[in-house]
């Protein structure tokens, strides 16, 4: 009896339970889309069952039938592996419906012409499809734990750099308090010691006018008892009261110069101390940026010069060469030159790298290379290259207004090479200075040198 009730509660389309169920004017009832589809297939609106031709624009749902297959439904959710209408397990899919059948199903005449696939079989295709796609969500999850890795690399990276960054601040404020407690020292020490010779000047001249006083004091009183003597007494001692004060000194000046001399000592005083720090510091028209260096290269405390050794712990972020490399800061558009001594490095390019600097080992380089005793310029393009001088210091010149780029033996001043405007390239990113090397003496960026020049309104 319940299989009776449940053969009445399937489609006789899709031989399932109904699903949104429609009733026809013969009271014949089908799944919407199975019908539907029966009709597009048919080319005309007829029951599939009775063959009635079905003049209603908008099917009906039966509400009542959709009621009792949706309990009904819930109930059999438990052997979802058997077909409803036939108690037989499903074995087949067709793959004109995309609906699970049994051996009676596939012979059903609403598959009539269907095509089949076993179960089992199609179950193992989605199954073999489904791993691949989960494979790839695999390795997408490994390549976020191997970002997160690196991101966790960097954050401890970045604590290390504080470290050392703050150290070389502190060091190199510590000489510019030196050179600066130095030269207090100094000027202080030169008030101090021109204080005390205008001090002992003054004394010196305080004495000999008081020395002067007495003297003209004595004059004057004598003088002035003279007058009040008796007048042969006065006559016999006036010649000699005359000649002591035709005798005494001319009226005394006023001491010139005697003062501390402020404008020497303070004078520009900022200005003179800065000027003379230019003899401490130093300016090198390029920096290398350590967070582009290949973990073999070791780079100055200051930046300016590289050589290759031991490898450095270091995170692998993108900017990061493996190629022992290392960039300068990039190079803003004008006119840029450097020179980088090469002593008896025995094996280095130097010149200048553009695109992106996430991209390293896809940047594009214009170098002079020295390897295994032999030259190259513009790295291979143009094979072997004999240089008419020996080249010790390298001088880079970049002009991005004319588009050239050239190299000068700098000690000697021979041009060695230079590029054309043709071959300027379409930049897609900055202009790097570009160092490589794998020897432990080091390349090293000369420091320019420093110049005060004052201008008068």
């Amino acid at each position: 009896m319940a299989s009776q009730i449940q053969d009445n509660l399937c489609c006789p389309a899709c031989l399932e339970i109904f699903n949104e169920p429609v009733i026809l004017l013969c009271s014949h009832s089908f799944c919407r889309g199975c019908v539907q589809q029966w009709w597009r297939l048919k080319g005309d609106r007829t029951c599939p069952l009775c063959g009635t031709e079905c003049t209603l624009t908008e099917l009906p749902l039966n509400l009542a039938l959709k009621s009792v297959c949706e309990a009904l439904s819930q109930a059999s959710v438990e052997s979802e592996d058997m077909c409803r209408l036939h108690k037989k397990k499903l074995q087949f899919i067709c793959l004109n419906h995309q609906q699970f059948a049994c051996l009676l199903c596939r012979d059903a005449e609403i598959h009539a012409g269907h095509k089949f696939r076993p179960l089992n079989e199609f179950v193992n295709d989605h199954k073999e499809k489904l791993r691949r796609v989960l494979q790839g969500a695999k390795n997408k999850l490994d390549d976020y734990d191997a970002i997160r890795d690196n991101c966790n690399e960097q954050a401890a990276h970045i604590k290390v750099q504080v470290e050392l960054v703050e150290s070389k601040i502190k060091k190199d404020f510590e000489e510019l308090h030196r050179f600066l407690q130095v030269e207090e020292e100094a000027r202080l020490f030169a008030v101090r010691e021109e204080e005390q010779k205008k001090s002992q000047m003054m004394k010196d001249e305080i004495e000999a006018l008081s020395r002067d006083i007495l003297a003209l004091s004595d004059v004057i009183r004598s003088t002035e008892e003279q007058l009040t003597s008796d007048p042969v007494s006065f006559l016999k001692n006036f010649q000699t009261a005359l000649t002591k004060i035709n005798k005494l000194p001319d009226k005394p000046k006023r001491l010139s110069g005697a003062l501390l001399d402020e404008a020497k000592h303070v004078g520009n005083l900022k200005f003179s101390v800065w000027e003379r720090m230019k003899e401490m510091a130093s300016f090198s028209p390029v920096i290398l940026d350590p967070n582009t260096a290949d973990p073999e290269l070791s780079l100055s405390e200051d930046l300016t010069s590289v050589c290759y050794g031991k490898r450095q712990r270091c995170p692998m972020n993108p900017e990061r060469f493996q190629s022992n490399c290392v960039l300068g800061s990039a190079l803003a558009p004008g006119t840029h030159e450097w020179d980088v001594e090469v002593g008896n490095n025995t094996i280095w390019h130097l010149g200048v790298a553009w695109g992106d600097p996430c991209l390293p080992h896809n940047m594009h380089v214009w170098s002079i290379v020295f390897s295994d005793d032999k030259y190259k310029k513009f790295t291979n393009q143009y094979g072997s290259w004999n240089p008419p001088v020996k080249l010790q210091r390298i001088r880079v010149r970049v002009d991005t207004n004319k588009k050239s780029v050239s190299f000068t033996e700098s000690l000697t001043k021979v041009e060695l090479c230079k590029t054309k405007a043709s071959d300027w390239p379409h930049l897609s990113g900055n202009m790097f200075p570009f160092f490589w090397t794998r020897d432990e003496i080091p390349l090293t960026i000369i420091p320019l040198p420093l110049q005060v020049t004052t201008q008068s309104q």
